[in-house]
Order: C-alpha cells, then structure tokens, then sequence
C-alpha cells in the first residue's frame, strides 16, 4: 500500500483502499467524473483461487477495461497458469513488465498469439510514469527484433 501511495503521490492522482463491493461502488462514484481509473489488486496469490472470487466479490467488472499485468521475466507456464486462473474475469488486455530485466522476449509473442490478446502497455524500469510504454505493434516489433538479431 504504501508503494501505491508513493506512485499516485509521483503521478499526482488520488488513490482510494477498497476492501469489499461497498467500498468499491463509493470509490465508483467518487471517481466518477475521471476519464481514467487505476485499480491494483496486488499482493495476492494468483494460485489460489479464491483470490479472483474476492476479486469479483470486491470489483464490479461490468463496466471495466481489465488489463493483467504479467512479468516478462516468469516463465511462460506460468504466464499462462496466472491468465488461465482469472478465467472468470474478462481480461481485455495484458501489461508485460520487467521488459528491461529479462533477454528472452519469445514468451511474450507466444502468450499473444496463444491467448489472442493484446497489449496495452509495456514497462522497463522503475521510474514512474517515465518508463511505461504503449504497447504498440511496432514497439513489440521492435523487442522481438532486438532478440533475434539476424
């Protein structure tokens, strides 16, 4: 919580704690009048399923664009082990990060085409907002290349 206290401080947006759909619909209405709203649901085992049924008894995923994040530098099994376990929950597209810790790219190409989805950003680095980027066709195309290196 506190990381997520000091990155809404950096990016200059409030940030509310919701711990059930209460509190969520109040944080709804407060934020109504914004184009965009964050929420992070980090620090739960993805493994465990009654993580994503909390998720759904916290979160009102009707009107909602829902991107996953998942790190470049995991292996892809799990990847798609973390993907296929929020099954219920509709993931409109993903967010790779750790582009910059990791050499292999493949995972990410593979986990796409597998999962037909699309990416919405990429992250390389710690400092916020500066190292966030689309998650471009021409960036990814970009990655890729850099590995292959013909």
């Amino acid at each position: 919580m506190d990381q997520l206290k000091t990155y809404a401080t950096i990016l200059g947006v409030p940030i509310e704690v919701c711990y059930n759909l209460e509190d969520f619909k109040n944080a709804k209405d407060k934020f109504e009048q914004y184009d965009l709203v964050l929420i992070d649901t980090s620090g739960r085992n993805f493994r465990d399923e009654k993580y994503v049924t909390e998720l759904k008894e916290i979160i009102d995923f009707n009107e909602l664009e829902t991107y996953l994040v998942l790190a470049l530098t995991s292996k892809y099994k799990d990847m798609k082990k973390i993907y296929e376990q929020f099954h219920s929950v509709p993931i409109n597209k993903v967010i790779f990060s750790k582009v910059d810790e990791t050499e292999s790219y493949g995972s990410m190409l593979n986990f796409m085409v597998e999962k037909q989805v699309g990416v919405a950003y990429l992250t390389n680095g710690q400092n916020v907002p500066d190292d966030i980027m689309e998650g471009s066709p021409n960036k990814i195309y970009s990655i890729l290349a850099k590995e292959i290196q013909l």
